[in-house]
């Protein structure tokens, strides 16, 4: 009797052998990282194994600097040390920009680790479509236990408080935001097990008339004088997320 359908379709029953409408677990079993949330279609997906690759990066401030480094992994051999400056901005970045894509609901996700001198962590969405500038981006700010969403007006508001995250020396802590670049709206924010409804919530929007672009940003600031380690792993960028 014929059973199942081919693996790369969901028409068709085969005979032989059986197939599945969804190799997700296939896949995360097999050393993806894509394997917390895996909503949307991914569209570039990293644990470093080639090097920074497409990552570009910068730093500020005395003894700031981002090292590609082993020991401090979520998955496979490498993470990406994100050494925050003592003094000046403080921080230091990973940020990626691909090619320019229809709109959708587009995710960025990551693995990373607070230190106890870590002052906060920033995800960044921003893409300019010929007319306008969107940017939408999440802190969590170690010190205060607080997260933030950038919206209207270029200002910061407070998505919640009492988030507590404890420090670790390996990226133990998963983030993704979800925005909506057709309207201009964030989607959701996921934190570990926290997850925030965000539909309805305007991004940042301000008048640019430049070429197409879209880009993706995770930043590590720290408190003055110190110079904390944030580990940062399995980074995914996702589009046709679902609403």
């Amino acid at each position: 009797m014929p059973h199942g359908t081919p693996d790369w379709g969901l028409v068709g029953p085969k005979a032989i052998t059986y197939g599945l409408d969804d190799l997700g677990e296939a896949v995360a079993r097999l050393g993806s990282p894509h394997l917390w949330d895996r909503r949307g279609d991914v569209l570039y997906v990293t644990d470093f194994r080639e090097g920074l690759g497409m990552m570009a990066y910068t730093s500020n401030g005395t003894g700031a600097g981002v090292f590609l480094v082993t020991g401090h992994s979520r998955l496979g051999a490498y993470a990406v040390n994100l050494r925050a400056g003592s003094d000046g901005a403080r921080f230091a970045n990973l940020h990626v920009a691909l090619p320019f894509q229809a709109s959708s609901c587009v995710g960025l996700e990551c693995s990373f680790s607070l230190h106890a001198n870590s002052s906060y962590m920033r995800w960044d969405v921003y893409w300019l479509d010929g007319a306008v500038a969107s940017y939408g981006g999440v802190v969590y700010d170690h010190v205060a236990q607080q997260l933030r969403y950038r919206t209207t007006g270029d200002v910061w508001q407070v998505l919640a408080g009492g988030v507590g995250r404890h420090a670790s020396a390996h990226p133990e802590h998963t983030m993704k935001v979800v925005v909506d670049m057709g309207i201009h709206e964030y989607v959701r924010f996921l934190l570990d097990e926290l997850a925030y409804d965000m539909r309805g919530i305007p991004v940042y929007v301000t008048p640019a008339p430049a070429a197409p672009y879209w880009g993706f940003a995770i930043e590590h600031y720290g408190v003055a004088l110190q110079n904390p380690d944030s580990y940062v792993d399995s980074v995914i960028i996702t589009q046709n997320e679902p609403w």
